[in-house]
């Protein structure tokens, strides 16, 4: 049970693990031009994600 609270808690480093082992298992979707675009959604989309999620866990009490 300690595993899966961990995972629950850890939850963005393991998508970010997962997502770097997709990319190693097919590097052709990631390139420029490819499906996901990477010149436009790692240049605005994620950037934007990352810090959302990061001033998500922001405790708001701190922060007040």
């Amino acid at each position: 049970m300690r595993l899966l609270e961990r995972m629950r808690k850890e939850w963005f480093m393991i998508g970010i693990v997962l997502a770097i082992a997709g990319a190693k298992l097919e590097p052709s979707i990631g390139v420029n031009g490819g499906p996901l675009m990477p010149e436009i959604t790692v240049s605005y989309i994620a950037v934007a994600t990352i810090f959302f999620n990061s001033g998500l866990s922001l405790n708001t009490e701190l922060l007040a």
